[in-house]
């Protein structure tokens, strides 16, 4: 109960300074889209998110990601934040409804890197634009950052339960 009246009130507090935000700055509003586009991208994604909490069950999760899918768990997780397209504020409700469905620590780090660094849309516009030198340097620089914030994070910024 207190947990969802919390959010609720982050929720306003969010709304209420975007508005201000809009009448405070009106030219920022006017020139820039991007609140434009979160609205926009939001509501689609929070039901795609609720498609999957209900379709794809917990145990699937743990299996294929959990804390004893090794390897490939990370890789799934890799994979899978290279490939879903959209702005990084979307990934962390997905993140949130794989934790919530068992996904290790680790791994949802890792989606999240993988998603903020790796697209594969992105990847294809750098290699046209950069050429493929800086393409593969960018990416034998990258991954092995990704994977070490990853186990850092994933050991000092969760909590045991």
């Amino acid at each position: 109960m207190k947990s969802s009246r919390v959010k609720g009130v982050f929720g306003v507090a969010a709304l209420i300074a975007v508005i201000l935000g809009c009448v405070m700055f009106p030219g920022y509003a006017a020139d820039n889209s991007v609140v434009l586009s979160i609205l926009l991208y939001l509501p689609g994604f929070f039901v795609l998110i609720g498609l999957f909490e209900a379709w794809v069950s917990r145990d699937f999760v743990v299996t294929h990601m959990g804390e004893k899918s090794g390897l490939k768990g990370s890789a799934y997780s890799f994979v899978m934040g290279c490939l879903i397209p959209g702005p990084l504020y979307l990934a962390f409700p997905l993140a949130g409804a794989l934790l919530r469905k068992g996904i290790s620590r680790f791994n949802i780090v890792l989606f999240i890197g993988a998603w903020s660094s790796f697209k594969v849309v992105e990847e294809i516009f750098e290699l046209h634009f950069l050429g493929p030198r800086f393409l593969v340097l960018r990416v034998l620089l990258t991954v092995p950052f990704v994977i070490v914030v990853a186990f850092i994070v994933s050991k000092v910024c969760f909590d045991d339960k």
